[in-house]
């Protein structure tokens, strides 16, 4: 499954949910920050993507035509900044076993 994993800026809480996917479940998954990349590259990964997992509520900006693609992991505000922190890590297995993919 191909899944883009979204939060503001792409380059933490976006990128640890990447990694579980792809390093542990051996899924096809990338990061985006909705508020840094630009509408064209938005379009290009919403339309690549089979899932989209938005991790943050307040963040909720994806297009209605792609809403079937969507589910949002809330792991809240933009907090993790020392890499995988395991708390973050550890919300976003129990997203996995409780919501699936």
């Amino acid at each position: 499954m191909k899944i883009l994993c979204v939060c503001s800026r792409g380059n933490s809480r976006s990128v640890a949910l990447g990694w579980i996917l792809k390093d542990h479940m051996g899924q096809d998954a990338i990061a985006m920050g909705i508020d840094v990349n630009g509408e064209e590259l938005q379009e290009f990964l919403f339309n690549w993507a089979d899932r989209i997992i938005l991790v943050d509520k307040t963040l909720d900006r994806i297009p209605e035509k792609y809403r079937n693609k969507l589910k949002i992991w809330d792991v809240g505000g933009d907090r993790f900044f020392r890499g995988f922190e395991q708390d973050l890590l550890d919300m976003y297995v129990k997203y996995i076993n409780e919501e699936g993919l």
